[in-house]
């Protein structure tokens, strides 16, 4: 899973970048990567029965990406390409007061920098339906489902509205797969607020209109705080009135965003979280683990984590009859634990 961080200069982007990856940021560099493992606690407790499995997190892949506008005030062509491979875009605000500090558009004002950006996502993604339509009708096909889906885009787009997401028939959504629409994409707001931060009521009221979530976070603070060991973060992250560290409250939103999910699956060898969206079946759970999985998919295994580790291990699990076995359409539950029976 990839996430593409953009945002106008100096908007403390890179500073995000370095708090959720704990990395440090050299000036004048290109763009960033890093994969961020997702804190799960049921790792670990599923590995307590495994004592010498390896353990690993589901990730996700952080891209902090350069952003340059064209002429014509939307994004340049290589931002945006890379923005259409990820799964979903973080959208940095500054939102902190420092006068050392220029503002690109002279002023701080995090709710006008968020129209600036969705504008331009907005100005790309309507550029190519605008294109395809006309395309659609010099072929003669005006009154196909697909000229009617675009039209509809189109028109929201044209008046301000994001593409949207999660909606109509899987077929549509299928058919429209292939612009790989960026305000169709799951969008996190982030607010960087600094240790003096300026009014973020109108951003938030401005994203809410949107559908958005607004993420507060205190740039340069927080960024501190993630190069210290694990065990001396706390009692400075209480002195800024937070529980846990952005990583872990920015990765919690980016999955209620992208509404996922995650299943186990557990051996003597690893012990492992998968990140599926909400809804997935036992079939597309094991292609997630292996391609193989699915093409040869028997039946699922499954149990809860709490069941399975009140019974010690699968196999008490099997005798007291705990363990389940589900068909290639049952829902996968978040937390439950998965043994993929296949045969290629």
């Amino acid at each position: 899973m990839e996430i593409g961080l953009i945002g106008l200069p100096g908007c403390g982007k890179s500073t995000l970048f370095a708090a959720l990856s704990g990395h440090t940021v050299a000036a004048g560099r290109r763009q960033l990567l890093a994969e961020v493992a997702v804190p799960d606690q049921r790792v670990e407790r599923l590995g307590a029965l495994f004592p010498k499995a390896k353990r690993t997190h589901a990730t996700v892949l952080l891209k902090d990406l350069p952003v340059e506008f064209s002429p014509e005030g939307g994004l340049a062509p290589a931002t945006l390409a890379e923005l259409r491979s990820t799964d979903a875009i973080a959208l940095v605000l500054r939102a902190f007061l420092d006068p050392a500090v220029p503002h690109p558009l002279g002023s701080v004002d995090p709710a006008r920098d968020l129209r600036r950006l969705l504008d331009s996502l907005a100005f790309s993604d309507y550029s190519i339906a605008e294109a395809r339509l006309a395309r659609l009708e010099k072929e003669g096909k005006k009154g196909s489902r697909e000229h009617q889906l675009l039209g509809q885009i189109s028109q929201r787009l044209g008046s301000g509205q994001l593409a949207g997401r999660g909606a109509g028939r899987e077929e549509e959504l299928h058919l429209l797969s292939g612009f790989a629409f960026l305000t169709s994409k799951p969008i996190i707001v982030v607010a960087d607020i600094g240790e003096s931060g300026a009014d973020t009521d109108a951003v938030k009221r401005a994203a809410e209109a949107q559908g958005l979530e607004l993420f507060v976070i205190h740039g340069r603070q927080e960024m501190e705080i993630a190069q210290l060991k694990p065990e001396e973060q706390r009692d400075f992250l209480a002195d800024l009135g937070l529980a846990e560290p952005t990583r872990d409250r920015f990765l919690n939103a980016l999955y209620r965003s992208l509404n996922l999910i995650s299943f186990l699956t557990a051996s003597d060898k690893e012990v492992r979280a998968w990140s599926v969206p909400r809804g997935s079946t036992a079939l597309l759970a094991a292609g997630r683990v292996h391609s193989d999985m699915e093409k040869g998919f028997i039946r699922a295994e499954v149990i809860g984590l709490e069941e399975l580790l009140a019974e010690g291990g699968f196999a008490q699990a099997r005798k007291s009859g705990k363990l389940r076995l589900e068909g290639k359409d049952y829902p996968v539950q978040d937390g439950e634990v998965l043994t993929i029976r296949f045969n290629v």
